[in-house]
């Protein structure tokens, strides 16, 4: 027996209720930054890539304002800077030209730490698109939470009993 699209989709719409708060998955992973970079050419050869967006979160990560980057090439902040190694040049420009993603760990020192910052990069028009995941925030946050949570967790308990 073949069921019609409105006998599969009604228990689908009522079940659409938001979930209480207590029950809500809590959030533990820090917020990813974004950035996209048009290509640079030069005789058709991607030289270079130009900031176009950062958003706030990569700015943190970058450890600069988000409109100082605007249109500026990618070799003039690499080179010593937040991100610190020209080699992503080569690996944007092999994302652009071949269309694979690529996802890569590189160590970023942030308010003094060392923090591992993941870099996905896939194409996107002209140019690649960048999200920045900051693994080491994540698992401070989550330690953080696991040392704190616990009290509050057996408050919940004792006020509900």
């Amino acid at each position: 027996m073949l069921l019609s699209t409105t006998e599969v989709e009604a228990p689908l719409q009522q079940d659409r209720s938001p979930m209480p708060s207590a029950t809500r998955p809590k959030r533990t992973r820090a917020t990813p930054g974004t950035m996209r970079l048009r290509a640079l050419r030069e005789q058709g050869r991607v030289v270079d890539f130009v900031w176009q967006s950062v958003s706030p979160a990569a700015g943190k990560l970058l450890r600069c304002q988000p409109v100082d980057l605007i249109a500026r090439a990618l070799s003039e902040t690499v080179s010593g800077g937040p991100l610190g190694h020209p080699a992503l040049i080569d690996r944007y420009r092999r994302v652009l030209e071949y269309g694979n993603a690529q996802s890569f760990a590189q160590v970023h020192l942030i308010d003094g730490r060392q923090d591992v910052v993941v870099h996905r990069v896939v194409r996107h028009g002209d140019g690649v698109a960048v999200t920045l995941t900051n693994l080491s925030a994540d698992r401070r946050k989550q330690a953080w939470r696991l040392e704190h949570g616990q009290p509050e967790r057996e408050l919940q308990q004792r006020t509900t009993q």
